[in-house]
């Protein structure tokens, strides 16, 4: 593994998102709006209801739903496929495939350096504006260091989810209406929007055989102590097994395919 390599995509990545410092900004200065928004609305829906659990959670749990939700959001958040078509309209492709290292290898190790930024500049003062006014619990230490590695798998899920993506860049070349659709789906059955309890039956069902619920949802419920450790984790392991094969298998036909086209 050549280290050097991987540091030096990283540092890109780093300076890549510092590029874009005023749109961290605006988010972090977003954040406590959207988190106050949620917090009047769901007060409001509480009072008017009159009830103190709805489909499980109480008005407080609620919030720190939410508040946990962004938190991930940070962490995982991935445009990988938005890069990768870059590269291939920007003629860039060959470039990248020629470093010395594997093209999914260099992606990732870019990847981490965005996140690196986002982690410091926006998952870290979430977690102290949860604390300090929308009342987060402190998790036990156990309990948070599992959600730390259910957070891993959920990046490696997003990251493996917008990659996989990215690769149809190589038949189609613009895929932005893919994109947004693939940030709308797991957003909707990621339950980013809502808590997944608070679908129809039906729609739970169909969400219990996606990824998409470990990427946002469970390892927010994990951190809240609403399902077991051990098995969340290991549905995650499962599922990051599954998609790193697909993407070993479609890298391989979009390789060939700008090896014979020239992209």
């Amino acid at each position: 593994m050549n280290i050097n390599a991987h540091k030096g995509m990283a540092i890109m990545g780093i300076k890549v998102a510092t590029r874009y410092r005023w749109e961290v900004v605006a988010a972090v200065a977003a954040t406590p709006l959207a988190l106050v928004i949620y917090y009047y609305l769901w007060k409001s829906i509480y009072a008017h209801t009159g009830q103190a659990l709805i489909r499980g959670f109480t008005f407080e749990e609620l919030v720190s739903y939410y508040v946990l939700s962004m938190i991930v959001g940070f962490f995982t958040w991935s445009e990988m496929d938005k890069w990768i078509e870059h590269d291939i309209i920007k003629g860039d492709l060959v470039k990248n495939l020629i470093k010395p290292f594997g093209y999914i290898s260099s992606c990732f190790s870019f990847e981490l350096g965005l996140n690196a930024y986002n982690i410091l500049t926006q998952m870290i003062p979430v977690f102290i504006i949860g604390f300090l006014f929308f009342k987060l619990p402190i998790a036990p230490l156990m309990v948070f260091l599992g959600f730390a590695l259910s957070l891993f798998f959920a990046f490696l899920l997003y990251f493996g989810l917008a990659f996989l993506l990215g690769l149809a860049a190589f038949w189609m070349k613009k895929i932005t209406g893919l994109r947004r659709a693939r940030r709308i789906i797991v957003a909707f059955f990621g339950g980013s929007f809502i808590p997944l309890a608070f679908f129809p039956p039906w729609l739970q069902e169909i969400s219990a055989y996606l990824p998409f619920q470990y990427i946002r949802s469970v390892p927010i419920l994990l951190y809240q102590q609403r399902i077991a450790i051990g098995h969340s984790l290991l549905a995650q392991a499962a599922w990051v097994v599954v998609l790193y094969t697909l993407i070993y298998i479609v890298s391989r036909k979009a390789m060939r395919k700008a090896a014979v086209v020239g992209l």
